[in-house]
């Protein structure tokens, strides 16, 4: 038996896997943003990147997540007041 002490993973709402509304690509997102800790970088740009997308499409996965309650966005003001950070509410169940 190996020690996996060292492996990180994360939890996804077995709801969401088995929801025939939402896309495969739309859960890989749910998974990715289940993976980051509160206050991570969870940035369009960013999650784009870790899936290998456009951030047009990543938004779009989001958007698609938010329409069936799993995900809600939020814009906050940064500290410089002059740029916004989006925050992230993961739910493990459809809110709708």
């Amino acid at each position: 038996m190996s020690d996996n002490s060292d492996v990180e993973f994360c939890l996804v709402s077995k709801e969401l896997l088995e929801d025939r509304l939402v896309s495969a690509k739309a859960k890989a997102m749910y998974a990715l943003l289940c993976s980051y800790p509160e206050g991570s970088d969870r940035s369009i740009k960013n999650l784009a990147a870790k899936l290998d997308m456009r951030r047009e499409t990543a938004s779009r996965l989001i958007s698609e997540l938010e329409d069936y309650g799993y995900v809600e966005r939020t814009r906050i003001r940064a500290p410089d007041g002059k740029h916004f950070v989006t925050d992230f509410r993961v739910f493990p169940r459809s809110t709708i």
